[in-house]
């Protein structure tokens, strides 16, 4: 887990997404991250953080996707990746590994998304519903084009065998498994949530499969 500094650090660049530079500094001294450096206690802290973000600078609904971004900086400072500065206001998250070309993304992104479904079944219990977590996905994907929008909901709700298309890492691809963390964020809380989230991309990338074992470039 990054230091005091670097978690500033990240958490200042998320918040760039949302706010002017004097917000962003009036946000970030609100961050008070848990004492003890261990990583689920901050993970803790940060949802709170979030929420209390959401609450004074009139971000609710944002909570997720900006502890999101806040974990995804933080991940790239871990592997040794700079976070841009604060005000580099790009609409994207920081670069984890370098973007996958050649396939369409299509099949990873099919089977991220049901293994993501499958962590919601097990954790949601008898609260599962197929139905609604395939709308809350839907719903947290507005970001895509419409046509990819629509293929989405194509195989979501089964007009198609699977998910066609080009889906590729920092565009569809990349937009679609965000919404799908969001969602799963909305139905576990963001502490599971990225804990389900982390598992299923550590599951991939010990499958050996060359397919699954990119998927990191779409995070």
């Amino acid at each position: 887990m990054a230091d005091a500094d670097q978690a500033l650090q990240a958490v200042c660049w998320a918040l760039s997404a949302y706010l002017a530079p004097a917000q962003i500094n009036e946000a970030a001294a609100l961050w008070q991250p848990a004492g003890n450096g261990e990583a689920s206690s901050m993970l803790v802290g940060l949802s709170r953080y979030c929420r209390l973000v959401g609450q004074r600078f009139d971000l609710r609904g944002r909570e997720a996707e900006l502890h999101l971004r806040i974990i995804r900086a933080l991940q790239a400072q871990n592997q040794g990746k700079p976070t841009p500065p604060p005000d580099a206001r790009a609409p994207e998250l920081p670069p984890t590994l370098p973007v996958v070309t050649g396939m369409a993304g299509g099949p990873l992104v099919q089977r991220f998304l049901e293994a993501i479904e499958q962590q919601v079944q097990r954790e949601a219990g008898s609260q599962y519903s197929a139905e609604r977590w395939r709308q809350s996905l839907v719903r947290h994907c507005g970001r895509l084009p419409r046509d990819a929008l629509q293929r989405a909901s194509d195989w979501l709700w089964g007009q198609t065998s699977v998910l066609v298309g080009q889906w590729p890492a920092r565009g569809a691809g990349t937009h679609l498994i965000n919404g799908a963390y969001v969602a799963l964020a909305e139905w576990l809380g963001p502490v599971r949530a990225d804990a389900c989230f982390t598992r299923v991309v550590s599951e991939f990338e010990r499958s050996h499969d060359p397919v699954l074992m990119g998927v990191r470039a779409y995070l």
